[in-house]
This record gives structure tokens, sequence and C-alpha cells, in this order.
């Protein structure tokens, strides 16, 4: 989860954000659906603010996304962490996930949401795309 969270910019992902389902009749548990994603994607921007965004703001903003983990008591930097590859299970993860993202699929999905505008489209894809290559560069590398 760590991974797509730090694709769609999530600063929070924390314990509080995890269910489980638990079938009484077999006594299995098990994760429920992901929820509460409302902090991604920068959801405070307006359009108008979004519409003065330029390219290097976008890049800066992908990169300096926080995420609710801290790593020696301070909050991560999701792209600054990924990119050190100093973790060996986000490494693992991002092993196992990378395949699973299609950025194609992605734009396709954001487009044909029609409660958005297109300028808040085009910001989506922008971030999520510059956040997936730096992934896929890290995937690359491994």
């Amino acid at each position: 989860m760590f991974i797509i969270d730090s694709l769609i910019g999530n600063t929070d992902r924390h314990n509080g954000n995890w269910g489980i389902l638990l079938d009484i009749k077999t006594r299995k548990a098990k994760f429920s659906p992901i929820y509460d994603c409302g902090s991604c994607l920068n959801p405070i921007l307006e359009d108008m603010q979004i519409e003065k965004i330029t390219n290097a703001e976008i890049k800066n903003l992908a990169l300096n996304c926080y995420s609710c983990i801290k790593d020696n008591g301070k909050k991560i930097k999701y792209m600054e962490y990924i990119k050190s590859m100093k973790n060996v299970e986000c490494n693992k993860a991002i092993k196992r996930v990378f395949s699973y993202i299609d950025i194609n699929e992605i734009n396709n999905f954001i487009d044909n949401i029609p409660c958005i505008s297109d300028i808040r489209k085009n910001f989506y894809k922008k971030i999520i795309t510059f956040r997936y290559e730096i992934i896929k560069d890290v995937y690359n590398k491994i």
C-alpha cells in the first residue's frame, strides 16, 4: 500500500485507516477494501490554483509529498525514500506491485471521470506520471 500511496500522494495512511473483515462462520479474517484516500492528489487545491501551477511546481509537489510513516522520528518523503532504495521490504514491494501499475489505464481512468475538470485531470495525470517514472526507475534498478 505504501507504493500505491506514494503514487497517489496519500498523506493520511495511518493505522486507523485499515479495516479487517471477519467471517463469523469460518472465523477467517481478511483486509477490507482500501478506504479513506481523501488526502491524496492534493485535494485542497482549487482548479484556479491548479491552472497557475507550472510543471516545475508539479514536480516539486510530487517530490515533496510526505507519508504518515516516520523514519528516525521524521515523516518520510515518499519519492526520496523510494529512490534511496535503503529499505529492503520497500524494494520487494516495488518488485511485487510495479507490474500491476498501468500508467495508460490510470490516465484513461482519469480522462473518463465525468465530474472533474480537464484542468484537474491534466494535473492528476502529470503528478502521477512523474511519481510513476521515479518508481519505474527504481524498479529497473532492482
